[in-house]
């Protein structure tokens, strides 16, 4: 009698967290033009994402391309690496993305769930000269995009 009441409650739990699951699936969806996504969200925290302190020693720019659900609640959430050159570039931007949080517009009072897309651009300045996007521009795909800068200066002696 023990064992069928341990087995229903075990079967009882696992059929919950599957339910669960289901229940964030929100599909299949096609991305959202960036005039649809500010449309119907507008950002209210956005998280810069902090450069990889491996990649700055090493002085190595690059870049992550992220496409993400924005929630009825307004967080991202299934977020997919669509592009990126380093895995510790797309660690650093699915960490920031994770924290960010939208408000929806008065046009979208249902909170529509939207698939959205951001390129974030991991850039060195060294000695004051602006970072080259152009190189980053030709790796990663997206045209809206979050930059972190590291700033380096080295002394001449």
């Amino acid at each position: 009698m023990n064992k069928i009441i341990v087995l229903s409650v075990a079967l009882l739990g696992i059929s919950a967290c599957s339910q669960q699951s289901q229940s964030l699936d929100f599909g299949p969806r096609p991305l959202s033009s960036a005039s649809d996504v500010a449309a119907n969200w507008q950002p209210s925290h956005k998280v810069e994402p902090r450069y990889p302190k491996e990649a700055v020693a090493a002085g190595e720019m690059g870049c992550a391309t992220l496409e993400y659900l924005i929630t009825p609640s307004g967080e991202a959430a299934q977020m997919r690496i669509v592009s990126r050159t380093d895995e510790r570039f797309s660690d650093a931007a699915i960490e920031a993305l994770s924290r960010w949080q939208w408000q929806p517009t008065e046009f979208n009072k249902s909170h529509q769930t939207l698939k959205s897309q951001t390129r974030f651009d991991f850039c060195i300045e060294l000695n004051g000269e602006p970072c080259k996007h152009s190189l980053l521009d030709q790796t990663c795909e997206g045209s809206s995009s979050v930059t972190s800068t590291a700033k380096i200066y080295t002394q001449v002696r």
